[in-house]
């Protein structure tokens, strides 16, 4: 090998190093996003906007360079880039009331219901084809998904007394919410991708016009319901036994959704709003980005498993001492072995024994 292909080698060895390292960073920046959410308290609504606002001014100076660098998104990229954040918005909205309902861990699982759409979406528009191994995966990863929720628990609703939302069980409504998040997190992730396809190597532009379309959602869910953003209540109330719920009025059966009346935001909370804003909103997502698009697919795919699985597994037990049932330990199983299938993880095992 001569010095120049030597040269070559160490480079791209130390490329691929940076991407690994950038990539673990965003992943570690979304799996403690659903804690830092709660954290900062605010009504869910409220949260996207600040999270979303203050991420897109972080990434205005690295816009502006990037502008000036690479030039500017083409109107494909900047269109699709606008569309996916739309979604994300919405993602965003109904994920924040799915932390608090069934809890950061669970809401995290969730969100993976994102594969049974992201090649759904492949094969409408894209005619790409779907293997056989997705029809028997889909309903699988759904029966998991309401068993992660919670839905199942044979001690939900047993007394009569439990709180309810819109006429539905707090581990219902919240499974919803995170369904919802899900597929509209599988719809950002197809439209995400074709605007990462139509414009290689420009990463932070894209980010930051979808974090503007994102803040149209929780905006426009704050206009229907007659509300402003609210900045001086939070959702979650500790109780005198140290833990945060969100039924704040001791005896409430039927809690509002639209109503935002836990304890008063502090400037604690706002650190925590701007941690989530810097580093779950503006680093995580652009960082994952970037390593995404500079490994394997599949080593990827891996990667982004130990989020869900370190937020529900570590994360919210030690911070918040949310224990899932026997019933959602078994459903957040069937949900990543689904995760894992899908993304074809067990070809890499295979390859490796070969």
């Amino acid at each position: 090998m001569g010095k120049n292909e030597l040269g070559h080698e160490t480079q791209k060895t130390e490329s691929t190093s940076i991407a690994y390292i950038v990539l673990i960073i965003g992943i570690l920046g979304v799996a403690f996003s659903a804690p830092w959410v709660k954290l900062s308290n605010f009504e869910p609504a409220t949260s996207v906007i600040l999270r979303v606002g203050i991420g897109a001014l972080v990434l205005l100076p690295f816009f502006i360079r990037e502008l000036r660098k690479l030039g500017s998104l083409n109107k494909e990229g900047v269109i699709l880039s606008l569309f996916a954040g739309l979604f994300l918005g919405i993602d965003f909205t109904a994920w924040n009331y799915s932390i608090y309902y069934v809890g950061s861990g669970i809401a995290s699982i969730l969100l993976n219901l994102q594969i049974i759409i992201l090649p759904a979406l492949a094969a409408i528009f894209d005619k790409e084809r779907i293997p056989k191994s997705f029809y028997i995966i889909a309903p699988i990863m759904i029966i998991g998904v309401m068993m992660s929720g919670g839905i199942f628990d044979p001690s939900e609703g047993a007394t009569g007394t439990e709180p309810t939302v819109l006429g539905m069980s707090l581990a219902v409504f919240g499974t919803i919410a995170g369904s919802i998040s899900g597929i509209c997190y599988g719809i950002y992730l197809y439209t995400s991708r074709k605007a990462t396809r139509v414009n290689a190597g420009q990463i932070v532009q894209p980010m930051f016009y979808a974090s503007i379309s994102q803040l149209l959602a929780p905006f426009i869910f704050l206009l229907a319901t007659g509300r402003g953003m609210n900045v001086t209540e939070g959702v979650l109330v500790k109780e005198t036994d140290g833990r945060d719920m969100v039924l704040p009025i001791e005896g409430l059966t039927e809690l509002d959704i639209f109503s935002t009346m836990g304890e008063t935001i502090t400037g604690m909370n706002w650190v925590w709003m701007i941690v989530l804003a810097i580093f779950g909103q503006a680093v995580a997502w652009t960082f994952i980005q970037y390593g995404s698009v500079r490994l394997d697919p599949t080593i990827v795919a891996g990667l982004l498993i130990l989020s869900p699985i370190a937020t529900v597994g570590v994360i919210a037990v030690v911070m918040f001492g949310e224990i899932p049932s026997l019933i959602q330990v078994l459903g957040v199983v069937v949900v990543l072995i689904a995760v894992a299938y899908q993304n074809g993880l067990h070809k890499m095992f295979s390859r490796s024994k070969g």
